[in-house]
């Protein structure tokens, strides 16, 4: 564990990535490309980049117009609120089909509120036989000897970016060909990506194997190949796995008398002892709302972001680096790497207000401080009864019209009923 030591978060883009290798020696990965650039400034020139009507018709293609702002809205550089007006203001009814897939997200999270770390254990009963074999080293490394699959690994160890279509096929593969515990897989898959969060990711895996959808998601050679132009077929010498009728395949892949049993993860955490005798009051900023336009960087409190080893130290480091970009747009903010508890008991703090998040793991590490918890804002301000949050279409039956207005979400409300979900996040 490190020691609590404050960090200096430099201006220029390219010492900055080299000083936060140095301060993370031990985080794997490859550095953060330059295609990627956090920050909320980097967020909105990517959002004022979408065509809302293209993505409509082409984001299951592997060149298609995907959005790219997973992370930002996974760390708040921008909110899905204001990321769905822009849309609205710019496309009218042509951005629906985008919508809906950004309303994944904010379900996705709901689904975590609701659940808590049941989201990290089997949601349901499997509606097929499932593996529960450990990861792979062929897996983890991009050693498989499938080009696509290579190809979909290399994406998220390099980049930490994978198209969203991709990840849905990278998933099946990996559960229901090598037949592999979700769990590690997932958890695996979380640490690579820069838009990992343990809603949209580990229920998305869960949503293929059939722990939290009514069947599983599988897909054929036809599939793979039309959506990505070919590109990993053409000249691919290996017997392929998913050559084959979706019948056949289902045959092969689920006849085993495998597990069928929901098995659970319960969390180990210590309790926290409540801080006694200090005084001091601070904003404690986490890594869901790094954002200089965030209501709460208004209060004229002493701030503080802190990389914990606990929550961190098995990151890749270009994780971190987005982060950094972040940082950097955020003078006012103090930026420690050590215990959260000792960081702020160094400090002097007592006590502390944050934004809410459906994180139980740091919930419980800042329970000792006498947290004031602000509620994140949501798309439209309607309750949504738990009933509607085992299904997201369900989910977007209630919440849909007061998005769209009844006409257009109707239409979507259809095709989230007859479509498997082809995406992940926008």
């Amino acid at each position: 564990m490190s020691k609590p030591r404050k960090l200096m978060i430099p201006q220029d883009r390219q010492e900055r990535l080299h000083y936060m290798r140095r301060m993370f020696p031990q985080n794997p990965g490859a550095d953060l490309t330059d295609d990627w650039v956090g920050g909320r400034a980097a967020a909105l020139k990517r959002l004022h980049e979408v065509d809302a009507l293209t993505y409509g018709r082409n984001r299951n293609f592997l060149n298609g117009a995907v959005t790219r702002l997973s992370p930002y809205l996974r760390h708040g550089c921008i909110t899905l609120a204001e990321t769905v007006d822009h849309v609205k203001s710019q496309s009218g009814d042509h951005g629906a089909k985008l919508i809906m897939q950004l309303a994944w997200r904010e379900y996705w999270r709901q689904v975590w509120y609701l659940k808590g770390d049941e989201i990290l254990a089997d949601m349901e009963t499997p509606k097929v036989a499932i593996g529960r074999r450990p990861l792979a080293d062929d897996i983890r490394k991009g050693k498989t000897g499938l080009p696509c699959m290579d190809g979909f690994i290399k994406n998220l160890l390099q980049e930490g970016y994978v198209h969203n279509h991709a990840r849905l096929w990278f998933a099946a593969y990996v559960l229901h060909w090598r037949k592999t515990n979700w769990r590690e897989a997932a958890d695996w898959f979380e640490a690579n990506l820069l838009d990992g969060d343990k809603a949209s990711n580990h229920l998305s895996w869960q949503w293929v194997a059939s722990l939290f959808s009514s069947k599983p998601y599988y897909f054929d050679k036809e599939n793979l190949a039309r959506h990505t132009g070919e590109k990993y077929c053409t000249g691919c010498k290996v017997q392929c796995p998913f050559d084959d009728s979706y019948e056949n395949l289902h045959d092969h892949l689920f006849g085993d008398t495998l597990s069928v049993q929901p098995v659970q993860y319960p969390p180990v955490r210590p309790v926290m002892p409540v801080v006694q005798g200090l005084n001091a009051f601070a904003l404690l900023v986490h890594d869901e709302m790094l954002s200089p336009a965030h209501p709460l960087m208004r209060r004229p409190f002493t701030k503080i972001f802190i990389f914990d080893d606990n929550v961190y130290a098995h990151w890749a480091i270009h994780r971190l680096q987005f982060m950094a970009d972040c940082l950097s747009e955020m003078p006012d903010v103090e930026v420690w790497v050590g215990d959260t508890r000792e960081v702020l008991m160094q400090r002097e703090v007592g006590r502390i207000e944050t934004q809410d998040t459906p994180n139980r793991e740091l919930k419980n590490v800042l329970s000792a401080f006498s947290p004031t918890w602000h509620p994140e804002p949501w798309l439209v301000d309607v309750e949504v009864n738990p009933k509607r949050l085992k299904r997201f279409s369900r989910y977007w039956d209630k919440v849909g019209p007061y998005v769209l207005g009844v006409a257009a979400a109707s239409q979507t409300s259809a095709a989230s009923r007859t479509l498997h979900k082809t995406e992940v996040d926008a």
